[in-house]
């Protein structure tokens, strides 16, 4: 009965922060070993030049713009929310974060070596538009890469991934809720996106076993 209520209230406390407290959640799940690591697993798969200048769109409060730059590419940071950025520039105040949206990035065309986005593409509204300006912000020859919820996960999938992290309850509610949560893609579907925006070389991979893909290409026009 004790392991029960520790896990509804670990499952509560995860919905609480979602409606009330958002940006304490996303700071609280950067700080998770699952997701952190997974995180930065993305970004040195792809072994990217150093000092390469990097967007990451949809940065949150700034923990993986802080990774990079201690990498020592040159990142910065831009989400929809002033709150998320508040708390960013208070963490990682050499670090330059910008209020933006997807569908809006106030930067110019070809700008960027290499353009991000975590968990951003699932849940906007119109997912062609949102493409449109990362490629638009990258360079030719830059990279382009994305990371979402897979749509082949399932739960029997979580139990075994959450078997072999054995984390806190915490942890485990957090990525429960995610898994329940998140919007989901498919690989093809984001793969047609790139195509449709003109990308090519598109590498798609999985993390988490499988709970989470990635999908990036690299622009030619």
């Amino acid at each position: 009965m004790i392991l029960w209520l520790q896990k509804y209230y670990f499952q509560m406390q995860i919905k609480m922060l979602i409606i009330f407290k958002p940006t304490v959640l996303f700071d609280k799940i950067n700080e998770l070993n699952w997701y952190k690591n997974t995180l930065h697993q993305w970004i040195d798969d792809h072994k990217l030049p150093t000092k390469s200048k990097i967007l990451e769109v949809g940065c949150a409060t700034g923990a993986l713009t802080s990774y990079m730059a201690k990498l020592g590419y040159i990142p910065k940071g831009v989400d929809a929310s002033n709150k998320m950025i508040e708390l960013a520039k208070t963490n990682h105040s050499q670090i330059d974060f910008l209020v933006a949206s997807v569908f809006d990035l106030p930067f110019e065309d070809n700008f960027f070596d290499v353009v991000i986005a975590a968990s951003l593409i699932n849940i906007v509204p119109d997912k062609s538009k949102a493409i449109y300006e990362l490629t638009r912000t990258c360079k030719k020859g830059g990279t382009i890469t994305i990371l979402v919820p897979s749509a082949k996960f399932n739960d029997e999938n979580l139990g075994s991934l959450q078997a072999s992290v054995g984390d806190s309850e915490f942890s485990v509610a957090a990525m429960r809720a995610w898994h329940k949560l998140a919007p989901k893609m498919k690989m093809s579907d984001i793969s047609d996106l790139f195509k449709e925006a003109g990308m090519k070389n598109i590498t798609t991979k999985k993390y988490l076993q499988g709970m989470v893909i990635s999908v990036s290409a690299i622009k030619h026009f």
